[in-house]
């Protein structure tokens, strides 16, 4: 699988879920057995929008090299790898029911799938500086 398929995949999830998390906020929330005040509401639209802000940055990066692939593929692992931590912290605290730890999942496998494609072999190569 390249860097590019990850991309794509990423592209798709965040596009799926930052919809979803905009238009139908209170279904979104309740499904991870949260309840709907306002204030929920309007999170959740704003975590929506920037979800398919970075869908479309994944999109349109699908078929970067170099310095931009490494740079895109550090962001999409960081926010995973942080989303993983805050929400098993919330879950452990007790602020996320454990309904909502199958999110967990897929943190894990969109993590795992952007560190493979960031560590592979030759998938993001690194260039040598341009000589003065």
């Amino acid at each position: 699988m390249s860097a590019r398929v990850v991309l794509i995949i990423g592209a798709v999830a965040a596009f799926v879920f930052g919809l979803a998390l905009t238009l139908a906020p209170e279904q979104m929330l309740a499904g991870f057995g949260l309840e709907t005040p306002a204030a929920a509401r309007v999170l959740s639209r704003d975590v929506g929008v920037t979800l398919l802000g970075l869908a479309v940055l994944n999109w349109m990066a699908r078929n970067a090299t170099g310095g931009a692939l490494r740079a895109i593929l550090v962001a999409n692992l960081f926010v995973q790898v942080a989303e993983l931590v805050v929400n098993g912290i919330e879950i452990g605290v007790g602020d996320l029911p454990g309904a909502a730890a199958g999110g967990l999942a897929i943190h894990l496998i969109l993590g795992a799938l952007f560190a493979w494609a960031l560590l592979r072999p030759a998938a993001v190569p690194v260039t040598a500086p341009a000589a003065a």
